[in-house]
């Protein structure tokens, strides 16, 4: 009677484990969802380290290009030791500076004392450069360039005004 005990508890205990067992394994689609969701967790993981690094790459470079900007406007703003020094003041109205001056190595001083945006452009004898951005109200920039003898045009080349503006006939002797 003993081993008849015996047989039917180690089948009991056969049944049971065979039971937890199977109740333990997962269906196909159980899997399936168990990986789908691990895989959008890391998905999202991810993404939130790339965005992360995106921004604090992009802030380094705005920052380091705006510290370039910055010493190059310098440099370009600060005229040459050995260039004569002329001062242009745009308005609204138009260029006013000397309407003669001689030749040579010249830093136009260009200060915007209107309420608009407005530019310097010079143009003759073989010469025709312009800002490459308009100059904002209040602000200065200069230009340096290298006068030959002759009669240049001087005026503000943003837009309409230069038809409404008014010009500097500039003679270089």
């Amino acid at each position: 009677m003993n081993t008849t005990k015996f047989v039917i508890a180690f089948l009991a205990c056969a049944f049971c484990c065979a039971v937890a067992v199977q109740a333990e394994e997962k269906t196909v689609a159980e899997k399936t969802e168990e990986v789908w969701d691990k895989t959008k967790q890391k998905t999202k993981e991810v993404s939130k380290a790339v965005v992360k690094t995106t921004k604090e790459t992009s802030k380094a470079v705005a920052k380091k290009t705006k510290e370039t900007v910055k010493a190059i406007e310098h440099k370009i703003d600060t005229p040459d030791a050995d260039a004569r020094k002329v001062n242009v003041t745009i308005t609204d109205g138009g260029v006013q500076m000397p309407a003669s001056l001689r030749p040579g190595k010249t830093a136009f001083v260009v200060t915007n004392s209107g309420k608009q945006k407005h530019n310097f452009e010079i143009e003759g004898e073989h010469l025709d450069k312009s800002f490459w951005f308009a100059i904002a109200p209040k602000d200065s920039k200069t230009m340096q360039v290298d006068l030959k003898a002759g009669t240049y045009d001087a005026h503000c080349s943003v837009g309409e005004h230069a038809k409404k503006e008014a010009r500097v006939k500039l003679v270089v002797k």
